[in-house]
C-alpha cells in the first residue's frame, strides 16, 4: 500500500541526514503495514528541538516540559474513518519528534540515533491508530512488543550494537552485499521501483519513455544485507548518438552485476524488445527475477497469459507481479533477491542511498520537471546541467543550464512570459527542498546547442561519456 509521509525539519541543532529521515520514514510505513491499514494514509512529520516541543508539550497537553515525541491523531479512539471510493490518502494525524531530546536518550540507552527516532515515530504511529500506553496496560505491553518487531523487520533490532552517531557497527565478516541491473524497455517503471526500494527520490520519474539516460545506483542497506542498485535506461533502438549512449550504459550494466530485475509490462503479446533483452540475460548467464510491473491498471487475465508466456521463454528465479508506483510486492522482490547475496563487505557507507551527488540528483529533477511539462519531442531534445552550486547550512543555490536544440524549443521551454520555466523551477525547487531538508535557490537559464544529440563532442560536454 502506498503511503504519503510529509516531513518537514524546524530545528537546526541536530544534523537530518536523508538517511535519518529515509529511516524514520521506513519506520512509519512499517508500523502501518504492521497494522494491516489497507488503504492509503497520509501523516505529517516534523523535526523540532527541545525548545519547540517544550511550547507544543505545554499548550496541548498543560506539561511544562521537553518531551520526545507528541502524536496528534486526527480521529478518537482510532475509529478512522476513510472513504473506499476515493483515492486520495486519508490524513490521520501529525508526528512531532525532538531531535535534540532523542539524541540524548540514544546515548542514554546506548543504540544509534536511526533507532531512538524511528522507535519514537513507531510509538506515535499506534497512537494515531488509537493505542495509548498512559491509560491501558494492556495497550502499553502490546505498544512495546509491536515497536520491537516492526523496528526488527527494518534492520534495527535491538541486539545491534552501533554508535550515537547511528552508523550501525556491523562486524566486516557478518556483512552480505549484492549488485543487482534494473533493466527493461522505456517506461516500464524501473526509476519508480528503485525510488521505493531506497525510500527517497534518486532518479527522475515520468510518463515519458528513456526518463533515465545515466546508470543511477540506489543503496538499500537493512540489517547486515546491503543491495546496490543500478538502474538502466530503458533498452531500446536508438535513433540518434544519445540513443547509442544510453543503450551502452544499459548494455554494460548488465555483466557487472549479481543477479537481474527484469522489469515489463503486461500486453496483448510479448514485445520484441523485451525478447531482446531475455536474449542479453541468457549470455550474461545470471539469475533474472521478472517484474510485471503496473498491475494496479492491467487486465488479469492477460497477467496470467503473460507470466505463462515469459516463463516459456526462459527460467526466470521468479515472476512477480506488482506495482511500483503503489508500493505493492516489493518486499516479495527484495526477499527473492536474498539468495543472491555474496558474504563480502558493504561497498558503501551504510547510510548512503545512492552515489549520486545531490547537484547530479538536482540536475535529473529539473530535466523530470522539463518531461513532465512539455510536449512529446522537446523534452528528449533537453539535457540539464549544474553550473554552479553553493550549499551553506540552511541554504543551497543552484545556477543551471538548460540546453535544447532549436530556438523554437527556447521559446517554448520559456513559455509565455516565462510561466513555463517557473513552473519548472518551482516544482524542482520543492523536490530538492525535501531531498536536502534545506532552502533552496534555483536559477535557470535556457541555451541553444544544435542537434547536440548527434555530436559526440557536445555529448562528452553535457556529461554523456560512452564506456568501452
Amino acid at each position: 500500500m502506498k503511503h504519503t509521509i510529509y516531513s518537514t525539519n524546524d530545528q537546526n541543532k541536530i544534523e537530518l541526514t536523508t538517511a535519518l529521515r529515509n529511516t524514520v520514514k521506513k519506520a512509519i510505513v512499517a508500523a502501518l503495514d504492521y497494522q494491516e491499514i489497507d488503504f492509503p494514509v497520509e501523516i505529517s512529520l516534523s523535526f523540532v528541538d527541545n525548545e519547540k516541543i517544550h511550547e507544543l508539550n505545554k499548550e496541548y497537553r498543560g506539561k511544562d516540559a521537553p518531551t520526545d515525541v507528541l502524536s496528534f491523531p486526527m480521529f478518537e479512539n482510532g475509529e478512522i474513518e476513510y472513504d473506499d471510493e476515493s483515492d486520495e490518502p486519508c490524513a490521520i494525524g501529525d508526528i512531532v519528534i525532538s531531535l535534540e531530546k532523542a539524541v540524548d536518550q540514544a546515548e542514554e540507552y546506548g543504540h544509534s540515533l536511526e533507532r531512538e527516532a524511528a522507535f519514537l515515530a513507531v510509538h506515535s504511529v499506534l497512537h494515531l491508530l488509537g493505542f495509548d500506553h498512559e491509560v491501558s496496560e494492556e495497550d502499553d505491553e502490546y505498544m512495546k512488543e509491536s515497536a520491537e518487531d516492526i523496528l526488527s523487520s527494518i534492520g534495527l533490532r535491538r541486539d545491534i550494537s552501533d554508535s550515537v552517531e547511528g552508523s550501525a557497527k556491523i562486524p566486516v565478516k557478518e556483512q552480505k552485499t549484492m549488485f543487482i541491473s534494473l533493466i527493461g524497455r522505456p517506461n516500464v517503471g524501473k526509476s519508480t521501483l528503485l525510488n521505493a526500494i531506497v525510500g527517497e527520490k534518486v532518479a527522475a520519474v515520468s510518463k515519458k519513455p528513456q526518463t533515465t539516460r545515466n546508470r543511477i545506483t540506489g543503496i538499500h542497506t537493512i540489517g547486515c544485507e546491503q543491495y546496490v542498485f543500478v538502474d538502466t535506461p530503458g533498452l531500446h533502438k536508438p535513433k540518434n548518438k544519445l540513443g547509442e549512449f544510453m543503450v551502452n550504459a544499459a548494455e554494460t550494466a548488465i555483466p557487472d552485476t549479481d543477479a537481474v530485475v527484469f522489469m515489463a509490462e503486461v500486453n496483448d503479446s510479448i514485445h520484441p524488445q523485451d525478447k531482446e533483452i531475455i536474449a542479453r540475460i541468457k549470455k550474461a548467464k545470471l539469475p533474472a527475477i521478472l517484474v510485471l510491473n503496473k498491475t494496479d491498471i492491467c487486465n488479469k487475465g492477460k497477467l496470467l497469459d503473460n507470466m505463462a508466456k515469459f516463463n516459456e521463454l526462459y527460467d526466470f528465479v521468479s515472476i512477480i507481479p506488482a506495482s511500483a508506483l503503489k508500493g505493492e510486492n516489493i518486499d516479495i522482490i527484495m526477499n527473492e533477491l536474498k539468495p543472491f547475496l555474496r558474504n563480502e563487505p558493504w561497498f558503501y557507507p551504510e547510510d548512503m542511498i545512492t552515489d549520486q551527488t545531490v547537484r547530479t540528483i538536482s540536475a535529473e529533477i529539473i530535466r523530470e520537471k522539463l518531461l513532465r511539462l512539455l510536449d512529446e519531442e522537446i523534452p528528449h531534445g533537453t539535457a540539464v546541467t549544474v553550473e554552479d552550486y553553493e550549499e551553506t547550512e540552511k541554504l543551497i543555490k543552484i545556477r543551471a543550464e538548460i540546453y535544447c536544440e532549436k530556438d523554437a524549443h527556447k521559446k517554448i521551454i520559456i513559455g509565455k512570459n516565462g510561466e513555463t520555466l517557473k513552473k519548472a523551477a518551482t516544482f524542482a525547487r520543492e523536490d530538492i527542498e525535501e531531498m536536502t531538508s534545506k532552502k533552496v535557490f534555483l536559477d535557470l537559464w535556457v541555451e541553444v546547442k544544435e542537434n547536440w544529440r548527434d555530436s559526440e563532442l557536445n555529448m562528452a560536454r553535457l556529461g554523456f561519456k560512452k564506456e568501452d
